[in-house]
């Protein structure tokens, strides 16, 4: 008599198939920029206002004996920032958790908590690309060191100071870091594990190169100390926050915050276009 092994097929209707638990999310997290904005305000107010003052000129005249100095007017200038009111939420069920092992709420969790992170580095880049100081790339559709070099002459020349006293910081699309990593290759990469996994992809020309995918791709900013200001009544932060529903079967997930970013010294940013 043959021998009848049982086979996969045979027991079809028992095939059990394993998923695993992970939460996973397409995409990886990036570098959040609100750490750029070296003005920060807390307010508990609708507004703030942000001032500062015109640079004197250098006194290089010598005085004379007996005759009185000439006193010089000041000049200043303000900036007001109006926080307003930011926010997302998913909304999970318990029959959603626990047919996905709970894994909905823990998806939910990790999507608003990269989703505040990642608002906030969008809202930063869209407000640097609004700087008034923009200079079309020498070249279209490529960032060349000549321009990097001439945005950062002009923040030298506008007496803005870098961040740690030595850089400014380029601000990039990724593609645009290509571009530079490519066709230049004395750029210093950092080996620190800290440094590199931050998107911060060496220094260049003076500046610390920052690679984000929310920089508008073709865009670049370079900018330095007083070039953003935060105005926040209430920080982002995400909570969590039962149904109100009557057998409490939902679960908010969310996060929320009133705040505003905005310029503070047009002169502190420089925008390089079209590369």
């Amino acid at each position: 008599m043959a021998d009848s092994p049982t086979l996969k097929s045979t027991l079809d209707a028992s095939q059990v198939t394993i998923f695993n638990e992970m939460v996973r999310v397409s995409g990886e997290p990036y570098m959040g920029l609100d750490n750029f904005v070296d003005v920060k305000e807390s307010i508990n107010g609708a507004a703030v206002e942000f001032t500062f003052y015109t640079n004197l000129s250098a006194a290089t005249t010598a005085l004379t004996d007996g005759t009185d100095v000439e006193a010089v007017a000041m000049a200043d200038a303000k900036v007001t920032v109006t926080p307003a009111e930011y926010g997302n939420a998913i909304t999970t069920t318990k029959l959603a958790n626990t047919s996905t092992a709970f894994k909905a709420d823990r998806g939910a969790a990790q999507l608003i908590g990269r989703n505040m992170g990642e608002t906030q580095s969008k809202q930063i880049c869209a407000i640097l690309e609004a700087g008034t100081n923009t200079t079309a790339a020498a070249t279209s559709g490529t960032l060349a060191k000549a321009d990097i070099r001439a945005a950062v002459v002009k923040l030298q020349a506008a007496s803005i100071a870098p961040f740690d006293g030595i850089r400014y910081v380029l601000m990039v699309n990724p593609a645009q870091k290509a571009d530079i990593q490519d066709g230049i290759n004395t750029i210093v990469q950092y080996t620190d594990a800290e440094m590199a996994l931050g998107n911060r992809a060496g220094e260049y020309e003076g500046c610390i190169v920052v690679a984000h995918p929310q920089v508008t791709a073709g865009t670049a900013v370079v900018f330095g100390q007083g070039a953003l200001a935060k105005a926040s009544a209430i920080e982002p932060q995400a909570s969590v926050v039962e149904g109100t529903d009557k057998l409490g079967r939902t679960r908010h997930f969310g996060w929320y915050g009133v705040y505003k970013y905005s310029i503070l010294d047009q002169n502190a940013v420089q925008v390089i276009s079209g590369c």
